[in-house]
């Protein structure tokens, strides 16, 4: 068994960002359960449908009165802090831009925004209530160039209206943020030997040795983390719109550059990605402007966060493979994006990103 796979003494065991992955397994409450918590914690009536996730439990919560909400149960081993610094950011947003689409948080029957309540399990998990957007996931849809643009000026935006906020939950370390991407080298002992797999390992090689040093200088500030395309709804109607921001649970204080390459590598495996990700880039840049070392850094995180999906999600659905079509999801993609992007010469991109922001 590779040193990956093993629970006992392995490196994922005595890396604390690592052992995150040995998660624990989800709540597992009926509709019936839910709904009755619901009611005697939020006097919020409504028939309780649940949604696919990887570690926690959430419902969609149909009220018939033209509002529903989305009640998430976070799992038994989550960090309170975690949950709550994601409420406050989600509430703090609400106040500095009101008409980004993000889901509001739901003040339960005591005032409060998240409640610790023993589930029937006889386990503890941290419980909230937000309200449902209403959308079109936009991995159902065409992408277009006016979506790429979209998408840059959303993500800039959101980062905007972050600026400032700050809660004591914010620095916490996070397997998905991609400064810390050399720690995930004990798993891509689960990729086996590939042209992708030699091309994770070349691409992890590089970062550790060029692009690490060179993160300290960059902005920081808490970023969404997360703008995939299963977070992301758009107007049934007028699919060039974004109507909802999912998905905060990958939130941290780290490099704002990021954001802008995490939104940029689910482009990257578009037939032409440069293009796409050029104009995601130079949207974002006209809403948050970029600084120079930044953008000439966005090449390499951007192939970052491929290899981080790659790594995580591969070595995830081995361990867990009742639940390895919802874990990769992305992985697909991002193995395309490796071989239409990440080939790319470095110089070219950097150079057309550069152009994009109106830096050459």
């Amino acid at each position: 068994m590779p040193e990956a796979m093993m629970t006992d003494g392995s490196a994922v065991d005595q890396d604390s960002l690592l052992a995150g992955l040995l998660a624990s397994a989800p709540p597992r409450l009926t509709p019936d359960q839910a709904q009755t918590l619901l009611h005697d914690h939020w006097g919020i009536d409504g028939s309780a449908h649940e949604i696919a996730c990887e570690r926690d439990q959430n419902f969609r919560i149909v009220t018939g009165t033209g509002q529903d909400y989305i009640l998430k149960i976070s799992n038994a081993v989550e960090d309170p802090l975690n949950t709550e610094f994601q409420t406050a950011a989600l509430r703090w947003v609400a106040r500095v831009d009101p008409e980004l689409p993000l889901p509001r948080a739901v003040a339960a029957l005591d005032g409060a925004f998240t409640q610790r309540l023993k589930l029937p399990s006889g386990r503890t998990s941290v419980v909230r209530v937000l309200s449902w957007l209403d959308g079109t996931p936009l991995h159902h849809v065409p992408m277009t160039a006016r979506m790429q643009s979209g998408i840059g000026a959303m993500t800039a935006r959101l980062g905007r209206a972050l600026e400032g906020f700050d809660h004591p939950g914010a620095r916490h370390e996070l397997l998905w943020d991609i400064q810390h991407l050399p720690r995930l080298r004990p798993l891509t002992e689960s990729l086996g030997e590939d042209a992708v797999a030699d091309a994770v390992r070349r691409e992890l090689d590089h970062f550790e040795a060029q692009v690490a040093p060179a993160l300290g200088g960059l902005r920081r500030q808490v970023i969404h983390n997360d703008m995939n395309h299963h977070n992301i709804l758009v107007d049934a109607s007028e699919q060039d719109r974004i109507t909802g921001i999912l998905d905060f649970g990958d939130m941290v204080n780290t490099y704002l550059a990021i954001d802008v390459a995490v939104a940029a590598s689910y482009l990257a495996s578009e037939d032409d990605p440069l293009g796409a990700i050029a104009r995601l880039v130079a949207a974002y840049h006209a809403v948050l402007p970029l600084e120079r070392e930044e953008v000439e850094l966005l090449r390499d995180l951007t192939v970052a966060r491929l290899v981080a999906s790659i790594t995580i999600t591969n070595w995830r659905a081995a361990r867990y493979p009742e639940n390895a079509a919802y874990i990769l999801r992305n992985n697909g993609p991002a193995r395309t994006a490796m071989a239409r992007f990440a080939t790319l010469p470095t110089q070219d991109v950097t150079r057309a990103l550069l152009s994009a922001c109106d830096m050459e």
